[in-house]
Order: C-alpha cells, then sequence, then structure tokens
C-alpha cells in the first residue's frame, strides 16, 4: 500500500514539472509536448523563455562556446576563442547580438540567465548524465555555462553552473564555456 502511494506522488511529481515546461515554434508560438523539432522552452513556472541549443553546426550549435563579455568587463577576443561557428568575437555579446538579430522564437530582448535563473533548469532527479530535462533541452554539455552574474569582489570572475553536479563556480571571464540565453516571458 505504502509503496503503491509513494509511486503514485513520485509519477504525479514528475508528470507536473514536465507541465511546467512548453516547447516553442521559431515563431514563439506553443507546440504540442511530442513536438519533435522547437527552437525554444517556456518555462511557465518562474515565467522565462529558454533557448534550444542545435545538433547542427551554426549560431545555436550546441559545441560553442564564448569568453564571457559584455562591452566593458571580460574579453572581447583572445586565445580561448576559436570554438564559435564564426572563429572570432566568439564572445557572449556577439552571441547574444546575433541571436536578437535573428528574432530567435519572434524575440529581439534575449541576455545571459542570472546565476539563479540559470539554477531554475537544473534537474537533479532527471535519467540524464546532465543535470537537466533533456526532452526539452536536448544537446545539453555536461559542461558549465555562464550567468550574467559577476563576483562583487573579483569583476574578472562570473559565476557559471555546471551542468554536471549543479551549484555554481566563478570562472575567469576570458576562458570560455557554454551558453544558454534566456528571456522573460511577461
Amino acid at each position: 500500500m505504502k509503496t503503491g502511494l509513494l509511486l503514485s506522488l513520485l509519477l504525479l511529481t514528475s508528470i507536473s514539472v514536465s507541465a511546467e515546461l512548453q516547447k516553442m515554434s521559431d515563431e514563439g508560438e506553443t507546440l504540442k509536448s511530442d513536438s519533435s523539432e522547437w527552437s525554444c522552452v517556456l518555462d511557465d513556472k518562474n515565467s522565462l523563455v529558454w533557448e534550444v541549443k542545435s545538433a547542427d553546426e551554426g549560431l545555436q550549435y550546441a559545441l560553442n562556446s564564448y569568453t564571457w563579455f559584455d562591452g566593458q568587463s571580460g574579453r572581447d577576443s583572445g586565445t580561448f576563442t576559436k570554438n564559435c561557428y564564426w572563429g572570432k568575437n566568439c564572445n557572449t555579446k556577439s552571441f547574444i547580438e546575433d541571436i536578437n538579430k535573428r528574432e530567435l522564437c519572434s524575440f529581439t530582448d534575449w541576455r545571459l540567465p542570472t546565476r539563479s535563473e540559470l539554477n531554475s533548469i537544473v534537474d537533479y532527479y532527471g535519467d540524464s548524465d546532465a543535470l537537466i530535462n533533456t526532452d526539452f533541452f536536448p544537446n545539453t554539455q555536461i559542461d558549465t555555462y555562464w550567468t550574467s552574474t559577476t563576483l562583487k569582489d573579483n569583476p574578472s570572475l562570473a559565476y557559471e553552473i555546471p551542468f554536471f553536479f549543479g551549484g555554481s563556480t566563478a570562472r575567469d571571464k576570458t576562458i570560455d564555456t557554454f551558453v544558454r540565453l534566456v528571456r522573460s516571458a511577461d
């Protein structure tokens, strides 16, 4: 009896977590959960829209990485900036500008997520090695992703979220890592 109740409770919990996420077309329309192609994910719980990475080379290629740069802090270009599809200016500012020009999912206000926003999609209970719901966020690297949050005591460092153990760490902005953009759904 207790086992059946516990199993039912776990099943309901997993269904409600997935129900908070919705796939979106490149035109910004909500899709059915079994859609095989989508460009963004709407997170109803946190009122955010997330970028989805692609397995194909190009602007949203899952293996592209970037140095942290906002126009004032970080590194525009340098030793570790050869891992984006255009091969120069492989920084977060350039990537955000290019996504906004492309109007991903019909939006032009994409940005780096805050530390708490990016932590909100870490999934410690999923079936994937990457700590994220890969049914909605395929091609996520088992690595770190930049946040917009700079360390107060050291402006040359920014927080990143490791999708292999969760939490957050600090990294020098001149070193490249992965990026997943977000925007407010409001």
